[in-house]
């Protein structure tokens, strides 16, 4: 009876061995297969991808870069909206509390042309927003161009306006 539990013992433990060598060899290969496979979606993506911008023509390229020019300088400008229309309310808040001292009439002056240039970069952006019109489907490779060329020069404007009024705000609340 010893001898056959024994028996059980090393059977047990030997096929035990077996059951783990089996599971880490299938887990490796398991492994290389996934590495590999994975490894080969990346470059065929790469490849498709390179295949679609290949078949695109020279002039479609032309006209999104320019168009991805122009929504880089709004996507730049748009967050700084919140942060103008915030400095805005602070530079009203202070106007009224100088008003009501009625004192500082020169700094009240100056922080009311402060908020009208806030606001006048904000409509700045606002009337650019509402002119612009992406669909040019109808419109020849050089109208497109030249559509694109005149937008980003007027969000250039539009930027500028919003930077300086801005940092004169900024640099003002500081201040105060």
């Amino acid at each position: 009876m010893i001898l056959y539990s024994s028996m059980n013992c090393i059977i047990l433990e030997s096929t035990k061995q077996m059951i783990m060598t089996y599971l880490r060899n299938t887990l490796s290969f398991l492994f290389i297969i996934l590495l590999i496979t994975g490894c080969g979606q990346t470059t065929t993506e790469q490849q498709q991808e390179q295949v679609v911008t290949d078949d695109i023509p020279e002039e479609v390229k032309i006209e999104k870069a320019l168009y991805d020019d122009v929504m880089d300088v709004h996507d730049e400008m748009m967050p700084k909206m919140e942060n103008m229309m915030s400095m805005k309310g602070k530079l009203k808040e202070k106007v009224d509390l100088l008003k009501e001292e009625a004192t500082q009439t020169e700094l009240v002056n100056e922080l009311e042309m402060m908020i009208q240039s806030l606001e006048t970069a904000d409509e700045a952006m606002m009337n650019w927003m509402r002119q612009f019109d992406p669909e040019t489907d109808s419109l020849s490779h050089e109208e497109i161009v030249e559509y694109y060329t005149t937008q980003k020069a007027k969000m250039d404007s539009v930027k500028v306006i919003m930077v300086e009024a801005i940092e004169s705000a900024a640099a003002k609340l500081e201040e105060l």
